[in-house]
C-alpha cells in the first residue's frame, strides 16, 4: 500500500470505529468536530445535523475560489444473517483481501466514510496545496438525502463543489437520477386456523443485494419477487394462508432475504412443499450467475396450535398478486447513455404485523416525467390491490451541465495524470448533488471516488489501488486552482 493510500485508510479506520447508522451519526459529528478544534479551523453546523469545517487556502491559494468536498457521515448497516455485530456499538472490522478491503459480516462503509477519510487526509498532508477549502459532511444521506434536504443554506460560500460519492474510479458523474419512496399499506382478515391446518416455513435467501439504484441493472434477485413466485406456485397445488411474512431491510437496498410461514391443509402440504421445491429450482438456475448463493428452504413446522390465526386465503391471494404485479428492476434506459439505467423499481420491502401489510417501494429516474410515470405504476398497483398507497416527495435529480469548467478541468487533469481519458456518465442514484444544485442553481459540481463493489450489502468492498489514483487526481485538482488566485 503507497503512503497516500495508507494515510486515508488509517483515517478510514478511525471511522470505522465509530458507529454511524443513519440517523446516528452524532458520535462521528463529534469526533469530526475535536478533528477541528485541534487544528484550530472553524466548523459551522445547522439544525439538521450537517457539519462544515472551513479550512484557509495554503500559502499562494489565499485569493483561490473556495472548493466544497462532500460527503456523507452516515453509512448503509447490513449484516449477515448469522452475524452478532450490534452496529450500536461494535466497531467495522475491517479485513485486507490482496487489492481489496472489505469488512467481516457487514457492510464496510467505505460508502461513505471513505469520502470523509479523503477529505481529512488531504487537509492533513502538509505537501498538498489547495484553495480555500469547506469539508461539508452530510447526515441521513442513506435514507432519503434528508441532511442536504434540511440543511442551511448559509453553511456554504463556495461555487464549485467536488462530490466523492461515486463508487467507480475514472468515472466522473455529472447527473444523477431523482427518487421517490411509494409506501403501501392493507389491512388484511385475519381469523382463526382449525386443528386441520399444517404450518410450512418458506425461506429464501443467500442472495447478493445490494444498492437500489447502481446495482439494478446487474439481474440480481429480489428476495420478495422471489417469494412471491414461490408462493404463487405453491397456491397451484393448495390453498394456502399467510401467518407471517418479512423481507427486505431499507428502501434503497435490493432485498437478500424474505420469509414466509404460510398455513395449509394437512394433507395437501406434501403437495405445496413438492411445487414450491420445483419453482425453487428453476428459479435458482435463472440466477446461477447473478445470484450463484440464492437458496430456498422449505420446512413443515408441523400441525397449528390452538388459537393461531392467519390470513384468509382471499387475502392472502391479494398478497401474493400484489407483491408480484409490482414493477422491480429496470424500466427503461437512457437514451444518452445506452448501458445505463434511466428508470427503475425496486419492491424494497414487505412485512406482515397487526394484521395488516405493508410494502415499501423505491422508484428512481434521470427524467423527471417518467419519475412520474413509474410511481404511477406502483401506486396503480396499490389502489388496485385495495390499499392506501403514498408517494413521498422524494428528491431531485441532478441534469448534466455539458458545459462545466469543473468538468473540462478534471478530464484534462486526469488524462494528464494517467494517460488515458475519463468516463463521464450519469448516475443511476440518487446523489446529494441533486439537492445541492436545486438549493445552489450556480454551483459548479462533479462526482467521483475510487471503486467500491456491491455497496449496502456485507460483500461491500473498496479497491485499494483506485483509492492512490482519486488521491493523485485531487492533489492535482486542488493545486490547479492557483492560478485563478
Amino acid at each position: 500500500m503507497d503512503p497516500a493510500t495508507r494515510i486515508v485508510i488509517d483515517y478510514f479506520e478511525q471511522i470505522n470505529h465509530i458507529p454511524r447508522c443513519s440517523k446516528q451519526e452524532r458520535r462521528l459529528s463529534r469526533w469530526l468536530r475535536q478533528w477541528a478544534e485541534e487544528r484550530s479551523l472553524a466548523v459551522k453546523t445547522d439544525p439538521a445535523g450537517n457539519l462544515v469545517v472551513q479550512v484557509p487556502g495554503t500559502d499562494g491559494f489565499e485569493h483561490a475560489p473556495t472548493v466544497i468536498l462532500q460527503g456523507h457521515m452516515d453509512m448503509v448497516c447490513e449484516k449477515r444473517a448469522d452475524s452478532a455485530h450490534d452496529f450500536s456499538k461494535d466497531p467495522i472490522r475491517m479485513v485486507q483481501d490482496g487489492p481489496w478491503l472489505t469488512a467481516r459480516e457487514t457492510t464496510l462503509g467505505a460508502d461513505n466514510g471513505i469520502a470523509v477519510a479523503l477529505a481529512l487526509a488531504l487537509v492533513d498532508d502538509l505537501d498538498v496545496f489547495h484553495p480555500p477549502l469547506e469539508l461539508f459532511f452530510s447526515v441521513d444521506e442513506e435514507t432519503g438525502l434528508t441532511g442536504v434536504l434540511n440543511m442551511d443554506p448559509e453553511l456554504l460560500s463556495g461555487k464549485i463543489l467536488i462530490n466523492l460519492d461515486s463508487e467507480d474510479e475514472g468515472v466522473f458523474v455529472v447527473g444523477c437520477a431523482g427518487g421517490r419512496n411509494t409506501t403501501i399499506k392493507r389491512p388484511l382478515d385475519v381469523r382463526m386456523l382449525n386443528g386441520g391446518y399444517e404450518l410450512i416455513g418458506v425461506v429464501a435467501q443467500g442472495m447478493q443485494g445490494g444498492h437500489s439504484g447502481v446495482d439494478i441493472a446487474k439481474h440480481r434477485a429480489n428476495a420478495n419477487k422471489v417469494m412471491a413466485r414461490l408462493l404463487g406456485a405453491g397456491m397451484t397445488a393448495a390453498p394456502i394462508r399467510l401467518v407471517a411474512l418479512q423481507g427486505g431491510t431499507g428502501r434503497n437496498v435490493i432485498p437478500r432475504a424474505c420469509e414466509a410461514l404460510v398455513a395449509c391443509r394437512r394433507d395437501q402440504a406434501d403437495a405445496l412443499e413438492r411445487v414450491i421445491d420445483s419453482i425453487a429450482d428453476t428459479i435458482k438456475q435463472e440466477y446461477r450467475k447473478a445470484d450463484p448463493g440464492l437458496t430456498v428452504h422449505i420446512e413443515k413446522k408441523g400441525p397449528v396450535n390452538t388459537g393461531r390465526r392467519g390470513v384468509t386465503e382471499n387475502d392472502t391471494t391479494m398478497v401474493v398478486n400484489l407483491l408480484a404485479a409490482l414493477p422491480d428492476g429496470p424500466a427503461e434506459m437512457a437514451e444518452e447513455f445506452p448501458l445505463l439505467v434511466q428508470t427503475s423499481a425496486n419492491l424494497s420491502m414487505v412485512e406482515i404485523n397487526n394484521n395488516a401489510l405493508t410494502v415499501t417501494a423505491n422508484q428512481r429516474s434521470s427524467v423527471p416525467s417518467r419519475l412520474d410515470a413509474i410511481c404511477l405504476d406502483v401506486e396503480a398497483v396499490g389502489h388496485l390491490a385495495g390499499a392506501s398507497v403514498h408517494t413521498d416527495t422524494g428528491y431531485p435529480s441532478w441534469p448534466m451541465n455539458r458545459e462545466s469548467p469543473l468538468l473540462r478541468r478534471c478530464t484534462a487533469l486526469y488524462r494528464d495524470s494517467f494517460d488515458t481519458a475519463p468516463t463521464v456518465q450519469i448516475m443511476h442514484a440518487g446523489l446529494e448533488c441533486g439537492v445541492i444544485g436545486d438549493r445552489f442553481p450556480n454551483m459548479d459540481m462533479i462526482s467521483l471516488g475510487p471503486t467500491i463493489e456491491n455497496p449496502h450489502s456485507p460483500s461491500e468492498r473498496l479497491y485499494l489501488p483506485s483509492v492512490e489514483k482519486v488521491w493523485r487526481l485531487m492533489v492535482a485538482l486542488l493545486a490547479s486552482f492557483k492560478s485563478e488566485g
